[in-house]
């Protein structure tokens, strides 16, 4: 058997078990809220039925393609050999993809043989609450719906997995098996008991908005209290730093311009450079970056932007990782220097190619520099900036 026809086989496998899964839990969750919520409006019940089949849907379509490694060795492989072009990130390129089609058109079967046989009659209540259709066509069109949901499902999971696949090529089935059985058992239980939540407070809601304008003022300041108390470390090291570079200035006699939103481009990206600085007849515009935690990776680009890495755990397996992107370009004639308040534990470079690798202070990315906070001063202090 050939890879490509392997490939067809195994992902039409995979499919099937996706949508196996789907429909067990889709049924075991609807089945426990509707015993829980029993004494509820028994009207009011089939439009929570759609929000379970759309919520159980992208859990169940998200956890087999993210930890598919055949799929991402594919599509690694794939992308590489067309030269990392722009076809193969567009939207459009998910809809002729081969583990797309396939997924998609086992769903639709599926979504329509589970229609005949097992049934949606939460979902037929809810769009055709007073028509007679002959049941079969009942039947039909409550499939064919199923089947549109996993389409957009399976296409928005497929666009949204494959841009983390690109910044992170390296494929590792490990524990890939357990990690999705242990991920199905917690959105069962999780989704039985949001679901009744949900479905238990919806009906005193005027009373928490009540509530809520009664003690707006002691929530906004005990929030602000939150806010401040998490990012005191991020703020913390920003204000020591600008301080530090103030006091420099004025002791070497280096002409310091006003930073440019000093404690707000902590929280908000910003465009231009934060600051100016001539020292020794040669000037340098900086641009502030705060990390975010010790344990949340900086990963930059030679593209002008970096990314930062949350890696969610259990125990000491990696289960996913989350990515948020931050432009650090900016448009100068000087020397463009990065300086990172607050670092993580790790920085690293990732060239073009994929190639990643850690990186310190006073390192060159492009035409910029990166600095830790405490190396910017004392390479500006000692005229080593240009080094």
């Amino acid at each position: 058997m050939n890879e490509k026809l392997k490939f067809m086989v195994l992902t039409a496998l995979r499919s099937i078990i996706k949508f196996c899964c789907f429909f067990a839990i889709f049924h075991t969750v609807n089945a426990l809220f509707k015993r829980f919520t029993e004494k509820y409006n028994e009207e009011n019940l089939s439009g929570w039925t759609f929000a379970i089949v759309v919520f159980v849907a992208l859990s169940v379509a998200w956890v087999f393609y993210h930890y598919n490694s055949l799929a991402k060795k594919h599509f690694v492989e794939s992308f590489a050999l067309n030269g990392n072009s722009g076809r193969m990130k567009s939207g459009l390129s998910v809809l002729g993809s081969s583990d797309f089609l396939i997924d998609t058109v086992i769903c639709f079967v599926l979504s329509l043989l589970g229609s005949y046989v097992w049934g949606y009659d939460d979902l037929e209540n809810l769009f055709f609450p007073n028509i007679n259709f002959f049941h079969p066509v009942r039947g039909l069109l409550i499939g064919l719906f199923v089947g549109f949901v996993f389409f957009f499902v399976n296409w928005f999971t497929i666009y949204d997995v494959r841009k983390k696949w690109r910044r992170n090529k390296e494929v590792s089935s490990k524990y890939e098996i357990l990690i999705i059985i242990a991920y199905l058992f917690f959105i069962t239980v999780m989704y039985t008991v949001g679901f009744y939540i949900a479905m238990s407070y919806v009906p005193g809601i005027p009373t928490y908005v009540f509530l809520f304008k009664e003690f707006f003022w002691y929530i906004v300041i005990i929030l602000v209290f939150f806010f401040v108390l998490v990012n005191f470390n991020r703020i913390n090291k920003r204000k020591k730093f600008i301080s530090k570079l103030k006091k420099l200035a004025v002791a070497s006699n280096f002409e310091l311009s006003a930073i440019e939103k000093p404690y707000l481009s902590i929280f908000k990206k910003t465009s231009d450079a934060s600051f100016t600085i001539t020292a020794y007849q040669k000037s340098y515009q900086c641009k502030l970056i705060s990390g975010k935690r010790k344990n949340i990776s900086i990963i930059f680009s030679d593209q002008g932007f970096l990314l930062f890495r949350r890696v969610i755990r259990i125990g000491k397996t990696e289960l996913f990782s989350i990515y948020s992107k931050y432009n650090y370009s900016f448009e100068s004639n000087m020397k463009k220097c990065l300086i990172i308040t607050c670092i993580p534990t790790n920085c690293y470079f990732k060239d073009s190619s994929g190639q990643m690798r850690k990186i310190d202070t006073g390192e060159k990315i492009g035409e910029y520099t990166v600095f830790s906070s405490s190396g910017f001063l004392g390479a500006l202090e000692r005229d080593c900036l240009d080094r």
